[in-house]
């Protein structure tokens, strides 16, 4: 019985050593450079009119969720308005948009984005 409950011990100590090794499908922190231009790629996709389906289904692939954008606002303009902050495996990215809404107002909005690279690239509008 103690020759099976070492036995047990060691199995339990391997896989917990294996699961613990760096790199083993771990992701890793946020590349600030590729989140800013994922960002700016699906940015510059609704500036230019396209769907948030289309920037979805387009290439690169990016998953888009922004309120004003699927309620028919229009971007003309976009600024990045502050200092970025990782949050985990994210990047928040401080933006200032300029829109027209579907019944052509301008309206001017502070928002801030949440970006992420893998294991999938999203952006994703999050309260202020």
């Amino acid at each position: 019985m103690r020759r099976f409950c070492r036995c047990l011990a060691t199995i339990g100590l391997t896989a917990l050593a294996v699961t613990a090794v760096p790199g083993c499908g771990r992701q890793q922190p946020v590349d600030p450079d590729q989140a800013r231009a994922t960002l700016a790629t699906a940015l510059d996709a609704w500036r230019e009119g396209r769907t948030i389906d289309e920037v979805t289904g387009g290439s690169p692939s990016i998953v888009v969720a922004d309120p004003s954008w699927k309620a028919g606002f229009k971007l003309t303009r976009y600024e990045v308005s502050g200092a970025t902050r990782a949050a985990g495996f994210d990047l928040k990215i401080p933006v200032e948009l300029w829109l027209e809404n579907p019944q052509g107002k301008p309206v001017r909005e502070k928002v801030k984005y949440t970006v992420s690279v893998q294991p999938s690239r999203t952006v994703i509008r999050a309260p202020l």
